[in-house]
């Protein structure tokens, strides 16, 4: 929570000094793919797992300085970590939906909150020790998820590059969230002109 209160007022001590980023009720799509560092937490000594996020962005512009937008993303997320000899890999697939607020606190820089729903498309786990490996379905997740999204761009060129970190609301398994840091690069184009 109070980092949701520090972006909207760094969005509010910046707003004398915000440049309009794109027209007025213009209606732009993103195409963006990237990378996520996802763990689960309070989950014995897990470790960050890599994977890959792929998917659309679509923002309406609604004033000079602020827009609203809503994404349908591919992502990879999870956990590892070890327990003596053995090695446990988590494999967890969502289809995510971010709805966020984007402040354009100065030229081609905006920062970024809402909500995201995450809805598990599938998902396992891999155990590895001496002599053994064994693939599992995880009976335990959760079919939906929820997060915070914190995160700033940049553009250029209509090129966007974005770091979004996703704070757990829900438990994605019992009494475990995920805490997900998300790096990626999207192309910005208009499909409505503004006034």
């Amino acid at each position: 929570m109070k980092k949701i209160v520090l972006i909207l007022m760094l969005a509010i001590v910046f707003n004398g000094i915000a440049n309009a980023q794109h027209e007025v009720k213009s209606l732009s799509l993103q195409p963006k793919i990237g990378l996520n560092l996802s763990k689960l937490t309070n989950h014995y000594d897990s470790d960050f797992k890599p994977g890959m996020v792929v998917g659309l962005d679509a923002e309406w512009q609604t004033k000079a300085k602020f827009g609203w937008s809503v994404g349908l993303l591919y992502s990879q997320q999870g956990t590892k970590y070890a327990l003596g000899d053995f090695k446990y890999t988590y494999n967890y697939n969502y289809i995510n939906v971010p709805m966020l607020a984007n402040f354009y606190v100065a030229r081609n820089l905006a920062l970024k909150t809402g909500l995201q729903l995450g809805f598990n498309v599938s998902n396992g786990y891999t155990i590895e020790g001496p002599g053994m490996k064994e693939n599992r379905n995880d009976p335990d997740v959760k079919a939906v998820e929820a997060s915070i999204p914190l995160g700033v761009s940049y553009e250029f060129n209509q090129f966007v590059v974005e770091a979004r970190y996703n704070l757990g609301l829900t438990y994605a398994v019992p009494r475990t969230k995920f805490s997900t840091f998300q790096f990626t690069l999207g192309y910005r184009f208009n499909v409505v002109n503004g006034n």
